[in-house]
C-alpha cells in the first residue's frame, strides 16, 4: 500500500493540499490520510476512490504508470509473485477479485 499512499502524497502536494485539508474535502480523519501515505494503513478501494475524488484526480490518472515505475515493473512483480507463492488458494483468489475491482474501477469510460 505504500505505492498507493506515495500516489495520494504526490496528488496532494500537487494541489498543494495538506493532510487536514484533504481529510476534510473527504471526509476522513487526518490521521488516517498519515497512516495511508505512510503505507501503514490497508484501505478500500471506496476510501481510496473517495480520496482521490476529493482531490479532484481520476482513477485513471491516479493509476497511470509512470516513467520511473516503468522500472521498477519486474521488480514489483517479483514481490507480488513472491507473496502468491505464499499464500492458499482462497488467499489468491481474494487477491485476483481485489484486481479486478481496481481494473473495472480504472477502465471505466
Amino acid at each position: 500500500m505504500k505505492i498507493v499512499g506515495d500516489r495520494i502524497r504526490h496528488f496532494r502536494t500537487i494541489k498543494n493540499l495538506s493532510q487536514e485539508q484533504l481529510a476534510l474535502l473527504a471526509n476522513v480523519d487526518t490521521s488516517h490520510i498519515g497512516r495511508i501515505e505512510r503505507g501503514t494503513s490497508n484501505s478500500s478501494i471506496e476510501m481510496i476512490d473517495k480520496i482521490i475524488t476529493a482531490m479532484g484526480v481520476s482513477l485513471e490518472d491516479f493509476f497511470k504508470q509512470t516513467q520511473h515505475s516503468d522500472c521498477r515493473d519486474d521488480e514489483l512483480l517479483s514481490t507480488i509473485n513472491a507473496k502468491l507463492i505464499m499464500m492458499n488458494s482462497d488467499e489468491k483468489e481474494c487477491i485476483l477479485e481485489l484486481i479486478n475491482a481496481v481494473y473495472k474501477l480504472t477502465k471505466k469510460e
